[in-house]
């Protein structure tokens, strides 16, 4: 478990690295084709993000409870910790609950009830 933890932590590290280096790099002498290629790139790479946030809201929802975490709910947990709606919270919930693989009590994990649209 300790080993899979390092693995994600410097993946993370490398994530924000790269999002560091592409925010340091200039587009003053960018063609506007250069820029909507770049363009491009970020929003498939941020669309591909909320998959990661996915698993982890799925995987805490597994184990721990809201009250361990200082709230009464998973909405709260989420709202207090990222200062974000209490809709937005619902939403990104709602989202994992739909997207996410699934986490039976017993036997290996099941597929995302949406799997097509995950």
């Amino acid at each position: 478990m300790y080993v899979r933890i390092v693995e994600v932590r410097e993946a993370v590290t490398a994530l924000r690295d790269a999002v560091d280096a592409v925010l340091s790099c200039g587009l003053d002498r960018s063609t506007a084709a250069e820029v909507t290629e770049l363009l491009d790139e970020v929003e498939a790479a941020g669309c591909r993000l909320p998959v990661a946030r996915h698993r982890g809201l799925a995987r805490l929802q597994v184990e721990t409870t809201p009250q361990q975490m200082g709230a009464k709910n998973w909405k709260d947990v989420l709202a207090i910790r990222y200062r974000i709606s209490g809709s937005e919270a619902h939403r990104r919930l709602t989202e994992a609950a739909l997207l996410a693989p699934r986490q039976p009590v017993t036997g290996p994990p099941l597929p995302p009830a949406l799997p097509a649209t995950a």
